[in-house]
């Protein structure tokens, strides 16, 4: 079994961020990476995907989106606190 966290955000023309998710469990359990263009939804999306059951039903984790000009400098950030849901599915944060 497998804790699956799904990034999303909205494709915007003409920006030239590269945008990256980070998914934080509790201090030990910590996944980065690059969101990509997927046409067919028209959007950016990353999976991170964390083995085991490293988080329990009603815990906690924080979800993050960091903007990054040029892939060279930081040029916003966003979060959000989201509870591991009893259905067995992907936990989706769309920002």
């Amino acid at each position: 079994m497998a804790f699956k966290v799904i990034i999303t955000r909205p494709n915007v023309e003409d920006d030239e961020n590269a945008y990256h998710g980070i998914v934080f469990l509790n201090p030990n359990k910590v996944q980065t990476k690059r969101l990509k263009y997927v046409a067919s939804e028209d959007k950016l999306k990353a999976t991170f995907t964390f083995e085991g059951n490293p988080i329990k039903v009603g815990d906690k984790f924080l979800a993050c989106l960091v903007a990054v000009d040029g892939g060279v400098e930081i040029e916003d950030a966003a979060f959000k606190i989201q509870k591991n849901s009893p259905q067995n599915k992907p936990e989706v944060v769309n920002f």
